[in-house]
């Protein structure tokens, strides 16, 4: 039996899935229009991705391990990674890095969390 002040674990799930949505929503949003010349040239986004990213893998590391595990669809390693890589980037191979993670991975793990929180109480 719960404690009454214990909160409850699915509302936990739906919200940590929620911030992690919001910030590769966010991520999204601040680079729309923009091709890899106009990303790499602004540092601004550049530091608004890496926040967003680091974000993701913190509240990823949030969730239980048996929660994770049974969201298959997303790849949790490279997730709970995000902050570590987003810290040690490299200046020169950043930009790559940032851009392809933002134009190829994030649209897609935003679809799974989308479909995931559709099936979330």
């Amino acid at each position: 039996m719960r404690h009454a002040n214990t909160p409850n674990p699915h509302l936990l799930l739906r919200v940590h899935l929620e911030q992690m949505q919001e910030a590769a929503q966010r991520i999204l949003d601040y680079t729309a229009g923009m091709d890899f010349a106009t990303f790499s040239a602004d540092p601004r986004t550049q530091d608004a991705v890496r926040y967003n990213l680091h974000r993701m893998g913190v509240v990823a590391a949030a969730l239980h391990k048996s929660e994770r595990e049974a969201l298959t669809e997303l790849p949790w390693r490279s997730i709970l990674d995000l902050p570590d890589l987003v810290t040690h980037l490299h200046f020169g191979i950043q930009d790559e890095i940032l851009w392809d993670l933002v134009t190829r991975t994030l649209p897609y793990w935003l679809v799974v969390l989308e479909e995931t929180l559709e099936r979330t109480p």
